[in-house]
């Protein structure tokens, strides 16, 4: 009789209990969406807040919600062959970018992202890079090739054409420089249509040269600086070997567009549960 109940007993184990880890295993993978990649867009990290700039904590926790909560980030060239090439993706993708070239992304972007194993891509005005002009540090190429090694990314944000300027001799009305042909102080004049492509095509192919001598990139790729972009600054940009453009346009992304949406975290009002109910709006 004891045998017989040990044998009944060793049987319901053998039944159920795989059964009972497969369903535990199961119940933490949720998948939100699959064949899609939602990309999110940070700025600059530092301990003040202010506009585009987040504090380390804030991005640390957006960055162990995603892990927490089972999302996938993926690299670059993933993403670039995801979306050009028809490549595969896991289930809850996800693309982490920054704009602009800080050197926050090294001292303590990539620290945070290290803890959960993820990587991230930067897009870089070449000459802030070049020269160091500017009041905030940015990374120098030498940081960036280092980060490249880890299997992080840098990309066109242009060389240096992410500014307002003139667009009249008045000066009130100003434009991207380079979605616009601007006001010609010296000449008087608004640059003719022949001048304003010759002067975006020279920025954007030093700055394809610039990451092609100091990265070796393969891909061409580019953010266009605040979003701003137009038919004649995309064939110029086609011209000259890029086939990949980020937008700041929300949304998720599939497969077949050259066109990439951003999710906007990188904002000091992004708290936790912003940051998951922003989430939480693509998932299927």
């Amino acid at each position: 009789m004891k045998a017989r109940i040990f044998l009944l007993g060793l049987v319901f184990l053998l039944c159920f209990a795989p059964v009972n880890e497969v369903s535990a295993k199961t119940k933490n993978k949720k998948v939100y969406y699959r064949d899609k990649v939602i990309v999110l867009m940070y700025h600059h990290i530092d301990a003040v807040e202010s506009g585009a700039t987040i504090s380390p904590a804030r991005f640390g926790t957006h960055m162990k919600l995603l892990h927490e909560r089972g999302y996938n980030v993926i690299s670059m060239d993933q993403f670039y062959d995801f979306k050009l090439k028809g490549g595969d993706v896991p289930d809850n993708a996800v693309v982490i970018t920054f704009d602009d070239g800080y050197d926050s992304y090294r001292t303590y972007g990539v620290k945070l992202m290290d803890k959960y194993n993820m990587v991230g891509t930067h897009f870089i005005i070449g000459q802030s890079s070049d020269l160091h002009n500017v009041k905030t540090a940015h990374l120098t190429w030498d940081d960036m090739r280092d980060l490249k090694e880890k299997g992080h990314s840098f990309y066109n944000h242009t060389y240096n054409m992410h500014n307002y300027a003139p667009l009249d001799k008045s000066g009130n009305k100003t434009g991207p420089l380079l979605t616009n042909r601007i006001y010609i102080k010296e000449k008087g004049r608004v640059e003719t249509q022949k001048e304003y492509v010759e002067r975006i095509t020279e920025d954007l192919a030093t700055m394809e040269q610039r990451l092609k001598e100091e990265l070796n990139n393969e891909h061409g790729i580019i953010a266009f600086p605040y979003g701003a972009y137009n038919a004649t600054a995309k064939q110029v940009l086609k011209d000259l070997g890029v086939s990949l453009f980020f937008t700041i346009k929300p949304g998720i992304n599939k497969a077949g567009s050259d066109e990439v949406y951003r999710l906007n975290a990188g904002t000091p009002k992004m708290t936790a549960n912003k940051f998951v109910e922003l989430l939480n709006k693509y998932h299927d």
